[in-house]
């Protein structure tokens, strides 16, 4: 039997590995939305980001997240359409942020969302300290597929 993965074993410097393939977490953003809190955990620094948020959803699911550049526009409440997926709105809101590393944001700040589903995946847009829209999407991910440590430095 394995420990369940905890947000605070996981920050800058852990290892995750998410369904078998080892990433270094290089920047974590601690989010706060009405007392509830969340870490998303920054595993890829080049390229599209990559983020593996351990969020505390009737219980605690694991999102890996990949950043799409190449979308841009704003989010439309009603819904949206975007690789020929119609996506249906979840959530709107605004919430707090402390960043730890290399994460693309400020040190702290405020973030704007707007998060849509659709058939088992999630499609959020994220405006930090009012800047222009990121777009992400991700997939929920089984919590056994997903293991946290930090590796033993050698002499």
């Amino acid at each position: 039997m394995r420990a369940e993965l905890r947000e605070s074993q996981v920050g800058p410097g852990a290892v995750l590995e998410v369904e078998g393939t080892r990433h270094r977490v290089v920047g974590t953003l601690r989010f706060d939305l009405d007392g509830t809190g969340w870490g998303e955990h920054c595993i890829t620094a080049s390229g599209p980001r990559e983020w593996v948020s351990l969020r505390p959803r009737g219980g605690s699911s694991i999102i890996h997240w990949r950043s799409r550049h190449d979308l841009f526009g704003e989010p439309d409440l009603a819904g949206t359409t975007i690789d020929g997926r119609d996506w249906t709105l979840v959530q709107a809101g605004s919430l707090t942020y402390t960043a730890e590393g290399d994460t693309g944001t400020g040190t702290r700040g405020t973030c704007d969302f707007v998060e849509f589903t659709h058939a088992g995946e999630l499609l959020v847009f994220e405006s930090f300290d009012g800047a222009v829209w990121e777009i992400s999407i991700g997939r929920l991910v089984e919590p056994a597929q997903v293991r946290g440590y930090h590796e033993v430095a050698r002499a």
